[in-house]
């Protein structure tokens, strides 16, 4: 069981150290099939043969922003997917995949559910493998010890987060960002609220959400269309098509206020700042990528790391990110401070902002940037697993199939004068939230 911060790791770029800027070669990474199944099940499938191995990835619409009133409940039941089946106990399951050397996980967004299985891609442990994972997502029993000990495991992570100045931090920028949006609360929940949970509640939530209207299936691997096409029907033919989960609302960012502390006992304290950003998807994504690569998002190498970690020592680390989401993300920057130097980095940061939005990047920024990104963009997909959760988040997002190939050409066409009409656009200094977890100086 894992919770992500956020989704899409694709639109996030590395440093690779190169200085001088080149148009990509148009690039061809790799061509997507896709289909939709009977019950209205949505399918991408990749062929690669270089390796005797399939990679599967299922999401649901099923993340923590579909708890409405039982926060916690869309963790809870993502865990406990990967317990009982109508036939098999937990133990049998966990038997099952290890005796044909498979791999299944599961984890939880705030957008969506996802369960992930890599196999070998000889039929008898293929076949095994998918028929494993079938029973967890199409026969779930929810009821036995299993439960007690998913409800208590997930309780203690809760109190661990309690005594965790970043979670803290996170949970409470979030808290306060999206006020009553479906994003607010923390995918784990609340303590009593998890503990009140039953067995019926889970399985309320699974026969409304875990349904072929809102599934999407990633298939990567050693397979033909054909037999990726028999693979879905095995492995999801059988859930009913329900009915796709409603868009979710349009946040309406109207905090009470700006400036919230979490009180912690701590030498260091946890900084937040940030506002609204942008949903996948958005026209403006490409240009916010470059800009925020020279903002914060780059290692070693952003203004923010350099103004706030090299030249003052204010922090050890310091970065930004735009978090993509179903509707609007955040905009968000992470830093850790000496608590009695927090409000001299968190003045800094916030004055690098506005001075990045009044002048923009430099050329030598931005070009640095742009190779940055569109060298780094292929070791998005150097496995079967990496292209796996791509391409589910390609199809989950309902992202054009060209996507990847048009990727880093976007990113390539970018200008200082876009960067900077971008951020205008999407940017209200005026409006940034800074939250702080640590010790409140007197």
């Amino acid at each position: 069981m894992s919770i992500k911060l956020h989704a899409l790791a694709l639109f996030i770029g590395l440093s690779l150290g190169c200085h001088a800027f080149a148009e990509p070669s148009n690039p061809h990474f790799f061509d997507i099939s896709q289909w939709q199944m009977a019950n209205q099940t949505a399918v991408y499938f990749v062929p690669i043969h270089t390796l005797p191995i399939v990679d599967i990835e299922v999401m649901v619409d099923a993340g923590s922003a579909r708890d409405d009133t039982q926060p916690g409940i869309a963790n809870l039941t993502n865990a406990l997917l990967g317990q009982n089946s109508k036939t098999k106990d937990a133990d049998a399951i966990a038997a099952g995949f290890d005796d044909i050397a498979a791999n299944f996980d599961q984890s939880l967004d705030r957008d969506y559910s996802s369960l992930t299985l890599r196999s070998l891609s000889s039929p008898p442990q293929l076949q095994a493998a998918v028929a494993n994972l079938h029973l967890l997502l199409t026969e779930p029993v929810f009821a036995g010890k299993s439960f007690n000990r998913t409800e208590n495991q997930i309780i203690q992570a809760i109190l661990q987060q309690q005594q965790d100045p970043a979670a803290l931090a996170t949970n409470a920028f979030f808290k306060t960002l999206y006020g009553d949006h479906p994003y607010a609360h923390n995918p784990l929940g609340e303590q009593n609220a998890v503990a009140g949970y039953t067995p019926a509640d889970v399985d309320a939530f699974y026969k409304h959400y875990y349904v072929g209207a809102n599934t999407t299936i990633a298939i990567v691997g050693d397979l033909s269309r054909e037999q990726a096409q028999t693979l879905a029907e095995q492995l999801v033919g059988s859930l009913p098509t329900g009915v796709r989960a409603p868009a979710l609302p349009k946040p309406n960012y109207q905090p009470d206020q700006f400036r919230v502390t979490v009180p912690f006992p701590a030498s260091q304290t946890e900084i937040r700042i940030g506002e609204l950003g942008v949903a996948v998807g958005d026209p403006n994504l490409p240009k916010l990528t470059v800009g925020n690569y020279i903002l914060g998002g780059g290692v070693l190498v952003s203004r923010l790391f350099k103004e706030v970690r090299d030249k003052r020592g204010l922090s050890y680390n310091v970065d930004s990110q735009y978090v993509p989401m179903q509707t609007t993300g955040p905009f968000i920057i992470e830093a850790q401070s000496k608590t009695q130097t927090s409000d001299e980095a968190i003045q800094l940061i916030i004055s690098e902002i506005n001075r990045f939005i009044t002048k923009g990047p430099t050329n030598d920024e931005l070009n640095f940037a742009k190779t940055s990104i569109i060298g780094s963009f292929p070791l998005r997909f150097d496995s079967n697993s990496n292209i796996a959760d791509q391409v589910a988040l390609l199809g989950f997002y309902r992202l054009p199939l060209d996507y990847f190939n048009t990727y880093q050409a976007k990113i390539a066409a970018v200008t200082g004068n876009d960067v900077r009409q971008s951020f205008s656009q999407n940017f209200n200094p005026t409006q940034l939230l800074t939250v702080t977890a640590g010790t409140q100086l007197s």
